[in-house]
């Protein structure tokens, strides 16, 4: 065998062993595309049935809410349901108070804490009750704004960046 045979053998192995990698390759790349397809198509079909889980709840709390008679079990998570509604509302409310703000009785607007007639509608409000501790607000710490560093009402200067208190 002379030089250009061997040249020509060592050709023909190369590109036999390259065919088959590049087969292995793409049958492991096709394999892997379709695992992720797979995947996707679960992962969609799991959001679809939580859609529906949830649907089938809210259908069953608004049963709840007109009266209707439910199981034991169902009755007693729609309780639950209802009174973490009740809880979320009383947080809301604090929430507003903190901003100075409420919501008007009438028509849901909202509105500052200390107006007498709803801005918006007109409705006369109830007056609220302002906390011993929310008239007058005692300033115990001071906050750099240039840094955000805390500081006491003592000091003049920032300890941090120097900024000047006023």
């Amino acid at each position: 065998m002379d030089f250009k045979d061997r040249v020509k053998d060592v050709i023909e192995k190369a590109g036999d062993v390259a065919e088959k990698t590049y087969k292995t390759v793409a049958d492991k790349s096709n394999k892997i595309v379709e695992e992720a397809k797979l995947k996707i198509k679960v992962s969609d079909t799991e959001a679809e049935i939580t859609g529906l889980l949830q649907e089938l709840g809210i259908k069953i709390y608004e049963k709840y809410k007109s009266g209707a008679a439910l199981d034991k079990d169902l009755a007693k998570d729609c309780k639950a349901i209802e009174k973490l509604y009740k809880d979320i509302e009383k947080m809301d409310i604090k929430s507003l108070y903190l901003k100075d703000l409420r919501v008007c009785e009438a028509c849901s607007e909202t509105i500052g804490i200390e107006n007498k007639f709803c801005p918006t509608c007109g409705a006369k409000q109830k007056k609220v009750r302002i906390p011993e501790d929310k008239k007058e607000e005692v300033i115990t710490q001071k906050v750099c704004p240039e840094c955000a560093t805390v500081h006491g009402v003592e000091v003049n200067y920032c300890t941090k960046c120097g900024y000047k208190f006023e």
